[in-house]
């Protein structure tokens, strides 16, 4: 599927809601898994990636009920009560990492089951992952690949001491979520954390269901102490916007004459790419913050500057499309782990805006930007949702007709990105 942008001239206007978070749906899930009970999530996003944690908490024996803007989900609790000897966990980084630990919390836990996922996924490694555990009480065998799914796991998650690399948070995060429960206490190392606001994002969980840990930080490493034995209850909460999805609408409001208010975001979430609003208002950007909501005045001429991107990689390709935008050239650094998601983003977001005339320079960690005049093309989209959905807004600033291929993963994450962008006024469509 393709996405067709033509050029915005005129000014965009309206008010929208950005999508729910689907970083904290997926906690939500996982730790209504875990909890013995019935808890319940209103807002909760509706996408691919949300559905395959959905599907993946049925597996595990989970009982969901869908009415209207609620999820409830009853679980058992622990052990958690498999119905199946696979599971499949589609593309969904967060639902891969997150399911590895707890499937040592399953009911005859000796039998092995495996954990498959899709091909986005297949070529991500989960080696340090999957190291740590085998040193925390699980027998973990790779099937096809050494250090990619899918994988065998059998074995009690027990607790203990081990090592895990921070290039990517979700392998932090999910020994955090389930090595509370297992029987011993456990210590954790990692070194050179990355994206700390995601983890900051599982913390505020465990700390809301009064999860007793501790935390040491140094120069070059992050120690986690984690109490074991420990139980989570079930729970009522409501999912904040995602500042991830309204990335996009806060760079096209900015980018092109408007005055459009987005809803539902709040600026005191644990969400780290909210950073996004500060800054744009550094570069020159017309953005209030209100309660719960941002208003934009768009058009505003940009400046570049310097961004240390290591907290937000999942930002890198819209704040690329906004360094084309700004004057003088804008330099994206310290995001290396951005070339390890859905696609290489570093490479993705390069290629997709030099095929638009951009001027880029790409290096091994880093890019910069220069402002610059485009025209529209056909580009690739790497089936990437956040490389399609930045390109986006780089088409409505090109001269022409852009064309992205590869749209259809926007619903991994915005199913309604589309109609929400026409909503406000942006020339763009979906087309076979």
């Amino acid at each position: 599927m393709n996405l067709i942008v033509k050029k915005t001239y005129d000014i965009l206007l309206g008010s929208v809601t950005p999508p729910s978070s689907k970083s904290q749906s997926i906690r939500g899930l996982i730790f209504a898994l875990l909890a013995k009970g019935k808890s319940t999530l209103t807002n909760i996003l509706y996408s691919d990636d949300v559905q395959d944690a959905i599907n993946v908490c049925q597996l595990l024996g989970a009982e969901i009920a869908i009415s209207d803007n609620t999820l409830g989900l009853t679980s058992s609790g622990l052990p958690i009560r498999s119905i199946t000897k696979r599971i499949y966990s589609g593309n969904s980084g967060i639902t891969t990492c997150f399911v590895m630990p707890f499937l040592g919390l399953r009911q005859n836990a000796l039998s092995p089951i495996v954990l498959d996922c899709g091909d986005q996924m297949r070529a991500r490694s989960t080696q340090s992952l999957v190291d740590a555990l085998n040193n925390l009480g699980l027998n973990i065998k790779y099937i096809d690949k050494l250090g990619f799914l899918p994988i065998s796991i059998s074995g009690s998650l027990q607790g203990g001491n081990a090592e895990i690399s921070g290039i990517n948070s979700q392998f932090l995060s999910a020994l955090l979520i389930s090595l509370p429960c297992a029987p011993l206490d456990s210590k954790i190392i990692v070194k050179d954390l990355h994206e700390r606001p995601y983890v900051e994002m599982t913390l505020n969980w465990l700390r809301q269901h009064n999860i007793i840990f501790d935390h040491e930080q140094t120069e070059d490493r992050d120690i986690y102490y984690i109490k074991g034995g420990q139980k989570y209850s079930e729970f009522h909460t409501n999912i904040a916007s995602d500042f991830s999805s309204a990335s996009y609408l806060i760079a096209a409001a900015v980018l092109n004459a408007s005055h459009v208010e987005l809803h539902g975001l709040c600026m005191e979430d644990s969400q780290g790419d909210k950073r996004l609003v500060t800054i744009l208002q550094k570069m020159g950007a017309d953005i209030q913050i209100a309660p719960s909501k941002l208003i934009i005045h768009g058009g505003k001429k940009l400046k570049g500057i310097e961004i240390d991107a290591n907290d937000i990689p999942d930002l890198l390709p819209t704040l690329a499309v906004i360094g084309t935008y700004a004057e003088g050239k804008t330099d994206i650094t310290n995001v290396e782990h951005a070339r390890f998601k859905e696609t290489d983003r570093i490479h993705s977001i390069t290629e997709g805006l030099m095929r638009l005339g951009a001027k880029v320079d790409e290096y091994k960690d880093s890019i910069t930007v220069y402002q610059s005049s485009m025209q529209g093309a056909r580009v690739k989209g790497y089936g990437d949702h956040r490389t399609v959905m930045a390109l986006s807004i780089a088409g409505m600033l090109a001269d022409g007709t852009t064309a992205i291929d590869g749209a259809e993963a926007i619903n991994k994450t915005f199913p309604e990105f589309v109609k929400t962008m026409r909503l406000l006024g942006a020339n763009m469509k979906l087309m076979d």
